[in-house]
C-alpha cells in the first residue's frame, strides 16, 4: 500500500468514526456528520479516506438494499469473518449478530450440505427493532440493539 499523508482532516475523520462505532454512514452523511461539528471536509477527500480505511480493514464498506454505499468503523470487532450480520430494509443499518444458535447453522450447512457459507457475505434483512416500533406507531427509543445473542448452546 502506499504511503498517505495523515492529515488533520483525516485524523478528524477517523476520530469521528470512532466516536460512532458501529454506525453506517455514506460518504454524504459523513461530509455533513463532520460539518455539524464544525469540521470541512471535501466529499472526495472523504471518498478516498474512507476506501484506504475499507482496504485496512478499519471500517466495513457495503450496500444497504437501495445501492448506497454505506462504511461503518469495526476496527474493535474484527471478527466479522465469525459472525452473521442483519440488515434493516427501512433504515439500512446494518448489526453484528454473534450467536451461538447461528453458529451452529453454519457448522450444519457445512457438515451435512457440504456447503462453505461466508459469515462476512451473509446477511439477514428484516427489520430492526426500532423500525418495526415506529411502524406501529410507537415512537422509536434511540436504543441501540445488541450485537450479542444469548442463546448458548
Amino acid at each position: 500500500m502506499r504511503g498517505e499523508y495523515n492529515t488533520r482532516q483525516k485524523r478528524e475523520m477517523l476520530a469521528f468514526l470512532r466516536r460512532h462505532d458501529l454506525e453506517s454512514y455514506s460518504v454524504d452523511d459523513l461530509v455533513a456528520g463532520m460539518h455539524g461539528q464544525g469540521e470541512t471536509i471535501g466529499r472526495t477527500t472523504a471518498y478516498r479516506y474512507l476506501e484506504s480505511l475499507a482496504e485496512q480493514g478499519e471500517v466495513r464498506k457495503y450496500q444497504n438494499l437501495r445501492g448506497i454505499t454505506l462504511y461503518q468503523h469495526v476496527a474493535a470487532h474484527e471478527a466479522c469473518s465469525e459472525h452473521f450480520h442483519m440488515m434493516c430494509k427501512r433504515c439500512g443499518r446494518l448489526y453484528h449478530v454473534d450467536c451461538a444458535l447461528l453458529k451452529q447453522m453454519l457448522r450444519h450447512i457445512s457438515e451435512d450440505h457440504g456447503f462453505e457459507l461466508d459469515p462476512r457475505e451473509s446477511v439477514l434483512v428484516g427489520i430492526c427493532g426500532s423500525c418495526a416500533k415506529q411502524t406501529k406507531g410507537e415512537e422509536a427509543d434511540g436504543a441501540d440493539h445488541g450485537t450479542e445473542c444469548h442463546h448458548h448452546l
